[in-house]
Parts: structure tokens; sequence; C-alpha cells
């Protein structure tokens, strides 16, 4: 057994009861570390590409997907389900045609399309998968809103009262349009 001394350099040397010490707590914590993780297990639902057209691709073996439900083809790219028949679905593609080809893998997502919402994408630019299309970085924000949902209700919202003026007198008379107004 060695002791704990301080050497010329500085250096302090360990015993063999600090090591094994070390080695109990290290032990201890990947005993604690695998106690607390709970695996999250997903089933995922796989089809395939039939055909694939310019804009959309015909997909079968998705029995379960919904109407407007995201699906993600083998390059990464996205598409949505539109047209459910029995059997097979058409998908609305939001990557390039030519890269995908039939008998290819496509996965459900098994959520509709959504976006992030916030003060932090005014002034952005941003395609329909929330990707930035002006050059800066992804907008990070916690909420997220489907696309596709009912508009908030008459009384929700903020009254008109800025008049629209097109700067044509016969028409800004005959016809007063408020601004946010629908006509």
């Amino acid at each position: 057994m060695r002791h704990n001394a301080t050497c010329e350099t500085g250096v302090v040397a360990l015993t063999d009861r600090t090591l094994d010490v070390i080695g109990k707590n290290t032990l201890e914590d990947l005993y604690q570390a695998a106690v607390r993780h709970k695996p999250q297990f997903r089933p995922v639902e796989i089809g395939r590409i039939t055909a694939v057209l310019p804009g959309i691709a015909s997909i079968s073996g998705l029995s379960g997907i919904g109407s407007e439900e995201l699906v993600r083809f083998r390059n990464g790219g996205f598409g949505l389900a539109y047209n459910l028949d029995e059997g097979v679905i058409g998908a609305i593609l939001f990557c390039d045609h030519t890269q995908l080809q039939a008998g290819d893998e496509v996965e459900r997502l098994g959520r509709v399309m959504d976006i992030a919402v916030g003060e932090n994408l005014l002034g952005r630019v941003i395609d329909p998968l929330g990707r930035p299309l002006d050059g800066a970085s992804v907008p990070a924000s916690r909420k997220r809103l489907p696309i596709e949902r009912p508009a908030a209700a008459i009384l929700d919202r903020l009254p008109v009262s800025i008049p629209l003026q097109t700067g044509i007198k016969a028409i800004d008379a005959m016809i007063p349009v408020g601004r946010g107004q629908r006509e």
C-alpha cells in the first residue's frame, strides 16, 4: 500500500484506498444513471413509394395514416398525406421528386404539419417546414401551431377601426373598407 505523498513536482500520489473510493463512486453514478434511464420505444410505420410524379408521390403500406400527416422520405425530404384511398395515399412533396423513386421507404411521422410561432419569427422568411430562407439561423421557438386550423372566433378578433384608403376618392367614398376587414 502506497501513502499519499507530494513529490518534487507537486503531484499527489494516489493510494489504493483513494482509487477504491473513486471506483466505487464511479460505479454508483453509472448505476444511478442506468436506473433513471427509461428507454422510450415508439412504433414506426413504414410504407413504400409506388409512383413518383412532379410534386406528388403515391405511397402504399401506411394504412393508419390520417389526412394532412407528415411523412419523411429516405433522402430526408418531407411530404404531406392528402389523398387517402384504399391501400394507397397521395402525398404532396416538399422535396425534389427526382431524388425519389418507386420502392423507396417512407416513414409516417404521426403528426400534422405544424410550424413554430412567436415574436422571434417577426420579419423572418421561412418555408412551410420552418426552415429559414433568409440566410439567418433557424428561429428558436417553444410554441408550435398546426398550419391548417380553424380561424379565431369573430368575438376574439380586434375590432376594425382604421380605414383603408385606396387613394381614389370615388372608390373610397362609395366603398368604405376598414384595414383588416374582409371585403
